[in-house]
């Protein structure tokens, strides 16, 4: 299990050196550019809104439990910073989908030794957007109702211990489903047989899900970490799951 976690996370690390060579960093830096703008909109609404929560709580409580105030803060902040990770994920998925999959294209090529490139053709983006869009809002389906089970343990005796590991094992795989669907997608896999492929190598995945995760948890870091993690998963899917 260690050594499959280890070279998962060599795939991530590699994917950062990836997307800086020749011929792929104009293709990361469009979703490097749409994550910096939704990262200043949802820090600038996260500021705003949290600041004027701050104020009010500092109200409710009485000065000789100033100790508590203290603690529940930095439980705030952890769960403020929870949301905000997964929120800024899923919209910068969103948004960058049809860049991810002609970057896992384009990275692909490159690791295969083959000098031609794709041009960014706006016109055949644009007819993309449906189709990815069509396939993010599949993983969507696939994570809300089993994040919801997850999340309902926290209101049964001793589900509060369960939660927190079983939260961050969930994120890990849906993470390795979230990027190695980009280059799945580009050779017409479908969903079910990614899923069925991502589970038959599943130490392999969950290294690689877990590796973006704490990643991504990491302010400015998490601006890189979605083309790295795409480039990343492109090798992973060349050298482990391509037939």
């Amino acid at each position: 299990m260690y050594n499959q976690s280890s070279m998962s996370l060599e795939y991530v690390f590699h994917g950062f050196k990836l997307i800086f060579r020749p011929g792929i960093r104009l293709y990361a830096l469009i979703p490097i550019f749409i994550n910096l703008i939704l990262f200043i909109l949802l820090a600038s609404v996260l500021r705003h809104y949290f600041t004027d929560f701050l104020a009010w709580f500092d109200k409710q409580i009485p000065h000789w439990l100033q100790w508590l105030n203290i603690l529940l803060k930095l439980f705030f902040w952890l769960i403020i910073l929870l949301v905000w990770t997964y929120t800024f994920t899923f919209f910068a998925n969103l948004l960058s989908a049809p860049f991810n999959g002609l970057l896992a294209e384009q990275v692909e090529l490159y690791l295969l030794g083959k000098t031609e490139t794709n041009p960014i053709k706006p016109l055949a983006l644009l007819k993309d957007i449906p189709r990815s869009l069509g396939r993010q809002f599949r993983y969507l389906g696939y994570f809300l109702p089993r994040a919801f089970l997850i999340l309902c343990l926290f209101f049964l005796p001793g589900g509060q211990l369960l939660v927190p590991p079983l939260w961050f094992i969930f994120n890990a795989w849906t993470m390795a489903i979230q990027y190695l669907d980009y280059p799945m997608d580009n050779h017409k896999v479908s969903f079910a047989d990614m899923k069925q492929q991502l589970g038959a190598q599943r130490l392999t995945s969950l290294g690689f899900g877990a590796s973006i995760v704490l990643l991504t948890m990491i302010p400015l870091v998490n601006l890189l970490v979605m083309p790295a993690a795409v480039a990343g998963a492109t090798q992973l899917w060349l050298r482990n799951f391509k037939p």
